[in-house]
């Protein structure tokens, strides 16, 4: 400690700039660059996800667990306009903030859990096995074309004036807008907002 103490004052006296002091990485924490208007490609495991769109040419993928000591498995890659996120975490309290570029087209697979995507413009391919799905779809003139299905539950999609529920539900409906919407559940609830 005083030999490092020593060698920054050594660097200020010479006039020098003084060596970039970094924080300890945080293993919970992701982050790449990645430009709006691109496709975002989502396999995740079981857990609960919160999905953004935010103004910046970045993609943020933050986690939490019950314990510190319960492992991660992640990817996060970007090449062009295309990136990849995968996680597989834990099977109980199993959290994950992910922010992407507002403009983005996502292609989404969760096995089970919450999902709630928000402030997202673009096309979404969006496919569950079961749980709770909500998608901020925002106004529905900006939709070419949306194809939604439950087997076992319920969809609430009010921006397209649908509500169903039982088994075997689905709706189809088509716009005069440039983005399409497809969302799968198996079972569970399927909520689309404005």
């Amino acid at each position: 400690m005083r030999t490092l103490g020593v060698l920054l004052a050594l660097v200020a006296a010479a006039g020098l700039p003084a060596p970039a002091q970094t924080p300890a990485d945080d293993p919970s924490r992701i982050e790449r660059p990645f430009a709006a208007g691109g496709k975002v490609r989502l396999d995740l495991s079981a857990g609960s996800y919160r999905v953004e769109g935010r103004q910046a040419d970045t993609i943020v993928v933050r986690w939490t667990t019950k314990h510190a000591d319960q492992k991660v498995q992640w990817k996060v890659e970007t090449k062009g306009k295309e990136a990849w996120i995968e996680l597989d975490g834990p099977h109980d309290n199993f959290r994950v903030d992910i922010q992407l570029p507002a403009l983005s087209d996502l292609d989404l697979d969760l096995s089970a859990g919450e999902l709630s995507i928000r402030e997202i413009t673009g096309s979404k391919n969006v496919s569950v096995w079961a749980g709770e799905i909500s998608i901020e779809v925002g106004d529905s003139a900006k939709y070419r074309r949306v194809d939604a299905a439950v087997k076992f539950g319920e969809i609430d999609a009010r921006p397209f004036n649908i509500t169903k529920g039982g088994i075997f539900r689905s709706f189809k409906w088509d716009g005069q807008g440039g983005y399409n919407l497809r969302a799968r559940l198996f079972a569970g609830e399927l909520r689309l907002l404005r």
